[in-house]
């Protein structure tokens, strides 16, 4: 079992970051100069997250929303390098994917699952926290009676983050544990998740509708750090994945749950002739999973100004990317595949159709494994 992380892995991904970006680098200078001649600079309001602004009610209107993209574009003048934008665009989303994907890869580590069904645990809790701090009314499946709730942000995304977690416990007890006892395969657990995904977003579908809705109505304040533009919220985004993360790695390296989890994840058998108690690992690892799903899902219906029943799964290729790109099982892996794959996304969109992102992010993800199959931070196995 290790208690450090590997230095040539982590050299390994820092070469692959620095040639990616200034491969990107190369293209967006040559475009750049191969056009007009201008530099690579974007207004205000090109720069911003180009997500439409909700009203109160919760809805979009598309009118309301230019109208406030016109405002802020005539009211100031000042650029915004476009590389360096996307570039901290790319570290931000980066860092909020990788709370999903932390959870997900422990749960592989633990327990050998694909779980299909996590991305909507990222909706799920974005989409609690609507239902507790919304001021517009709202309902519960198969209740026709509409009430208001109203909580504060702060405190109703505290008690969907717990309502989330508590769902984790809730799967495992009745769930995935009933299925391991009976010995069921890792193969038809995951179709079992599969099944699991699509009836929670139908269900959610059916809850809040198909339209977006917004966790905050206030308007995001942006503000200028020398060539680059960064809102209030994303930066608390940031700063609260930043302490989420970090304190997840403490956990992982210096408690003694943590250390029992990463040797169930190593070899179940021999944690379990050491003493460890299997089942309950897998089970706080399930609910930190679920947990830190659902903090992704909050902070991404904050940066990108609101949320959707089926947010969490658009962006279950990319958990899935993000794991096998930093190494099946290797949480700390998960961290640093989901920045990688944050900033190619961000990044490619100076020379491709953003519509085009992701997918360059999974060839990223293909051109790796070509030279390192076991992933960035994975440990190559022997077979046969």
């Amino acid at each position: 079992m290790r208690t450090a992380l590997d230095t040539r892995a982590l050299v390994r991904a820092g070469v692959i970051l620095v040639v990616t970006a200034l491969a990107f680098t190369l293209l967006a200078a040559f475009q750049s100069s191969g056009g007009r001649g201008e530099a690579p600079t974007v207004a205000v309001a090109e720069a911003s997250t180009g997500f439409v602004p909700l009203t109160d009610a919760g809805l979009v209107t598309v009118a309301e929303a230019t109208d406030t993209t016109t405002d802020d574009a005539t009211t100031t003048t000042a650029t915004t390098n476009r590389f360096l934008q996307n570039l901290v665009n790319g570290i931000a989303f980066g860092l909020l994917l990788a709370l999903a994907s932390v959870g997900l890869s422990l749960i592989y580590g633990t327990t050998g699952l694909s779980n299909f069904a996590h991305g909507e645990q990222v909706s799920l809790g974005a989409v609690l926290t609507y239902f507790l701090v919304s001021q517009a009314p709202v309902s519960l499946p198969l209740i026709p009676t509409q009430f208001t709730i109203g909580l504060p942000l702060l405190v109703g995304a505290v008690l969907a983050i717990a309502l989330s977690a508590g769902t984790g416990w809730l799967q495992d007890k009745f769930l995935w544990s009933k299925l391991r006892k009976r010995r069921i395969g890792t193969t038809q657990q995951m179709i079992v998740s599969i099944g699991l995904s699509l009836a929670l977003v139908n269900l959610l579908q059916w809850w809040i509708g198909g339209q977006k809705v917004r966790l905050s109505i206030s308007i995001d304040t942006r503000h200028q750090y020398g060539p680059i533009q960064i809102g209030n919220q994303t930066l608390m985004s940031m700063g609260v994945a930043i302490a989420c993360l970090l304190a997840v790695s403490a956990f992982l390296l210096y408690t003694r749950l943590g250390r029992a989890t990463r040797a169930v994840s190593d070899n179940p058998s021999l944690a379990a002739a050491s003493g460890i108690k299997v089942d309950g690992i897998i089970r706080l690892v399930w609910i930190l999973a679920t947990g830190l799903a659902a903090v992704g899902g909050i902070l991404l219906a904050l940066y990108e100004q609101g949320t959707s029943f089926d947010s969490g799964a658009r962006l279950l290729l990319l958990m899935f990317a993000a794991v096998t790109l930093g190494g099946l099982g290797q949480p700390f892996g998960a961290l640093v595949g989901s920045i990688v794959i944050g900033i190619v996304s961000e990044v490619s969109t100076m020379w491709l159709p953003p519509d085009l992102k992701f997918a360059t992010a999974l060839g990223i993800l293909i051109l790796v494994l070509l030279f390192r199959p076991q992933g960035i931070l994975g440990r190559p196995e022997r077979v046969g």
